[in-house]
């Protein structure tokens, strides 16, 4: 029996386990060290060496970016995108994990981790008991392939590998391994600049390999190769054998000491390792292991195509699936129930489309029907869940669901993106899930055709993992002092956007129609317009929306300043405006363009039968608590912009109904003034001052009978919403359009003014600094990972959100509890109006007219009273320093309100 060697690519595999969780979960230590990286890293690589049975593991890493390469092929590697800092900070930590683990790493000055698998690889082949695994994703190890060396491709993590062996390349490119250099020298690598010959594809370079089977011997022949081919081949000749010797894996370096000795894991000393990069989950997996073991627990669950009632218990776990975001339309995929009396797949049976704002038309299980409405019920995303349930056409009671693990990972921890696996991975990093996406494909490819046994286990899975985790969330709410946050407000509030996503907003389809008609008018004539402009730069078939065809008529053909690497943003735009004049009829265009697909074009695929729009509101994707909409969004239409503010003339009530609208008035501001206690600030809003003309008086130290000026109070309100956002001298500069040093001096006069904003700013940086987030006065937390970055611009970044955090997020949490109380006054007064919308800090209710006065007077009543509550809520045992300043409006249509 061969000994089974395993040579893996340390930079193909921290690359793998960085970005299989990027911008989804984010693993720091309590001092903010990053380690997502290596943990995927290490799960990754023990699970191939516990499931293959590994005799000897070698790793292998680049050192540097300049190699030998580079002195031939000075472009080589160029243009792939920089390292993100927070990975860099990532790869000495992989490197102590192997030291520690006692498995044998290496580096060389001006070579690359190919080089040290090549030239190891080769010694191997005269061991005759050798066998020889390549862990990588680099194509270039293909020629390293022989009858004992095989290349591992993992495809999912490492759980799935794609093993080639000579057959398996010649499936792949046509071409033996010994021959990949060659293709590499026709076809080139754009992965690795390397050019190649310009114009011979995929195909072509097959065909020519075997046919004429070496590089050397396709240019020994090239009389035989006609046309356009052997013209490519003879222009491109210099690139092709350089290419070719760029892309050749040097294997004859000197590695001394290398131990071809088995490799014995070191557990005792990753028990050191784990403690200090508190990876508690490895630490408990691996800490009574002297070798790997491995347990596969069977997933064992019941089949129901009808409910049985016997079935049935009090408190219940449910995981429904969609295959769609937009639950309000999207198919139910399987629904996956656990409680004492098993595991349960329900394969629902419907002989009709269900729609759910027309419930009589539903085929629904009766003794299911009863299930729901007589057990209590524990999920995952409560607002999808029951939705989609009551589409299907199921009656159900909001009060009937008291947990939702979505929302209670999102209390515990929002930078972390909102998905199942992903909040898994925050609780349990050791467990391994796979996505919707590796179970259902992705975009076009998305599926429900697939394996019954696969979906199903896919689905019970989440169900039990929801079950698991539980109690460890909740022990993590309570520590974390976020069990009022969640409980209180945040689970309530799912149930306030149940229903207004059930109300939904009315739509005029008529005034939708002739806006669209409008807007489409104005695009062919201000098309007409500019071409006729540029009549001697572009033909007619020139296509404005076109970043590639704009780029080159700015820059090339108008040869406009490109101070922005060839872009055409808007920013980009608005600096060259002034430049030439079409430049205005083109920002115009696009503006148009994006009203007419987004808003007007781009809202009727949302309209539902019934007339009306029924948005989702994302509850768990800002990291401040706000809410933000989609399917469609209907918190982006500028009412700044005349154009776009016209789009809400399609939002319409019927006879008998009026809008009525609320909006908090300068909220973060008072919040500010709260937080901060900055007495001149409660002072100005507890007399009603203007708070932008006291700023100005102090900015520029006016008398109280000097008049202030229009401008005077713009640099005042650029200050005091600056403040918010992180206000810098080079910021304030850039808009007021002043110097630097003058924009230090406002600043300087400014926190003279309001001392105790400086010192809060200070205050909750260095908090950032010590513990890694900030807090709202609601207890929500917002982890600031920027400030352990080492980048300046991304630790700056990181202080205007620490100091930004606090302030919008009680902002949020303000809104929730009035919007919470609000909804309940609704109910318990028995009202018919509903709230239906919320738009930033305004709420927007669809109010019977004979109800109008009564919840006129109710709405404002609750929502001045909403800051303290919220104190209460979080055990402040204090009361606000400010009150709040409600604005409302009624009207017909939401162009109106305001």
């Amino acid at each position: 029996m061969k000994n089974k060697f395993l040579l893996v690519d340390g930079n193909a595999l921290i690359f793998r386990a960085f970005y299989s969780s990027y911008g989804r979960a984010t693993l720091t230590t309590k001092s903010g060290i990053p380690t997502n990286a290596v943990f995927s890293f290490i799960n990754m690589l023990m699970n191939i060496i516990e499931k293959n049975d590994y005799f000897c593991v070698k790793v292998a890493f680049d050192k540097g970016k300049k190699t030998f390469r580079h002195e031939k092929l000075k472009d080589y590697k160029a243009g792939r995108a920089k390292t993100p800092s927070e990975l860099v900070l990532q790869f000495p930590i992989v490197r102590e994990f192997l030291t520690n683990a006692n498995i044998e790493w290496f580096e060389v000055d001006n070579y690359e981790a190919d080089d040290i698998i090549g030239s190891i690889t080769k010694t191997l082949e005269s061991n005759k008991e050798a066998e020889t695994h390549i862990l990588t994703s680099d194509q270039d190890m293909y020629q390293l392939i022989s009858d004992k060396t095989f290349v591992l491709s993992p495809q999912i993590g490492t759980s799935e590998l794609v093993v080639y062996n000579r057959e398996k390349l010649f499936d792949k490119w046509g071409v033996t391994p010994e021959q990949v250099i060659d293709y590499k020298g026709l076809r080139g690598d754009s992965s690795d600049n390397i050019k190649g010959v310009a114009g011979i594809g995929e195909k072509t370079a097959k065909d020519l390999l075997q046919e004429f089977h070496t590089l050397e011997n396709i240019y020994n022949n090239l009389e035989k190769i006609k046309g356009a081919k052997q013209a490519k081949l003879i222009s491109g000749k210099e690139d092709a054998f350089l290419s070719k010797e760029i892309a050749t894996i040097y294997k004859d370096m000197e590695l001394n000491k290398i131990d071809f000795n088995k490799t014995e894991i070191n557990f005792e000393a990753l028990k050191n390792f784990f403690i200090k990069y508190e990876m508690n989950s490895l630490l408990k997996k691996y800490s009574s292991k002297n070798s790997v073991e491995t347990k596969e627990e069977k997933l064992e669950y019941i089949v129901l195509n009808k409910w049985e009632p016997k079935y049935s218990d009090s408190e219940n776990y449910i995981y429904l699936e969609t295959l769609n975001d937009n639950y309000h339309t999207s198919d139910v995929i399987g629904i996956a129930i656990a409680n004492s009396k098993g595991n349960f797949y329900y394969s629902f049976n419907t002989s009709e489309t269900v729609d759910i704002f027309n419930w009589n038309n539903s085929v629904i299980d009766e003794q299911f029907q009863i299930f729901l409405k007589n057990s209590k019920f524990k999920t995952y995303d409560v607002k999808k869940t029951i939705i989609a349930l009551m589409k299907m056409g199921y009656q159900i009671n909001p009060d009937l669901f008291i947990y939702d693990m979505m929302i209670a990972c999102y209390v515990i921890n929002s930078n972390v993106k909102s998905t199942f696996d992903q909040h898994i991975i925050m609780i349990d990093p050791s467990i391994e899930t796979k996505t919707f996406e590796e179970i259902f494909g992705k975009g076009v490819k998305k599926t429900q055709v697939i394996d019954e046994k696969v979906k199903m286990d896919y689905i019970v899975n989440k169900v039990l993992l929801i079950k698991k985790d539980e109690q460890e969330i909740l022990k993590l709410l309570k520590d974390n002092n976020q069990m009022s946050l969640y409980e209180k407000i945040e689970f309530e509030f799912a149930k306030v956007l149940i229903d207004m996503e059930i109300e939904g907003i009315q739509v005029d389809r008529d005034e939708l129609a002739k806006q669209e008609k409008n807007i489409l008018q104005l695009l062919v004539d201000l098309e007409l317009d500019i071409k006729d402009d540029l009549k001697e730069y572009i033909d007619k078939d020139f296509n404005l929306a076109s970043p590639k065809q704009l780029k080159e008529l700015l820059f090339e053909k108008l040869k406009l300043p490109d101070y922005n690497k060839g872009s055409t943003d808007r920013e980009t735009l608005d600096y060259l405006e002034d430049k030439h004049p079409v430049i205005s009829k083109i920002i115009a265009f696009r503006k148009y363009n994006k009203l007419h697909s987004t808003y007007l074009k781009g809202f009727e695929k949302f309209i539902h039968p019934d007339n009306k729009v029924h948005t989702i509101f994302n509850q768990t994707l800002t990291n401040t608590g706000r809410l933000s909409s989609s399917y469609p969004n209907i918190q982006n239409i500028s009412v700044r912009d005349e154009e776009q503010k016209n789009v809400r003339k399609i939002f319409v009530t019927k006879e008998d109904n009026v809008y009525l609208s609320f909006d908090y008035s300068q909220i973060e501001l008072r919040v500010l003034a709260d937080i901060v206690n900055e007495k001149k600030l409660v002072e100005i809003f507890s007399m009603n001052r203007d708070i932008h003309s006291e700023a100005a008086r102090s900015i520029f130290k006016l008398n109280q009978d000097e008049k202030i000026s229009s401008e005077q109070r713009r640099v005042a309100k650029v200050f005091n919403f600056g403040i918010l956002y992180g206000l810098s001298d080079f910021g304030l500069a850039k808009d007021l359009k002043i110097s630097i040093p003058q924009a230090k001096e406002y600043i300087k006069t400014y926190y003279e003014a309001f001392p105790q904003i400086l010192k809060f700013k200070e205050e909750v940086i260095k908090l950032g600094y010590e513990k890694g987030y900030v807090e709202t006065l609601g207890n929500r937390r917002r982890y600031i990972y920027e400030l352990s970055n080492t980048n300046y611009m991304v630790k700056q970044f990181g202080e205007r959100a620490a100091v930004n955090a606090p302030i919008q997020g009680t902002a949020a949490d303000i809104l929730k509890v009035a919007m919470i109380n609000v909804f309940k006054n609704l109910k318990s007064q028995k009202l018919q109006s509903k709230m239906i919308a919320q738009i930033h800090d305004e709420i927007i209710l669809l109010v019977k007219k004979q109800e109008l006065e009564e919840v006129k007077t109710m709405v404002l009543k609750t929502m001045q009273e909403a800051y303290n509550d919220l104190l209460k809520i979080a055990n402040k045992n204090r009361e606000a320093l400010v009150e709040l300043e409600i604005n409302y409006s009624q009207a017909n249509d939401w162009f109106n309100l305001k």
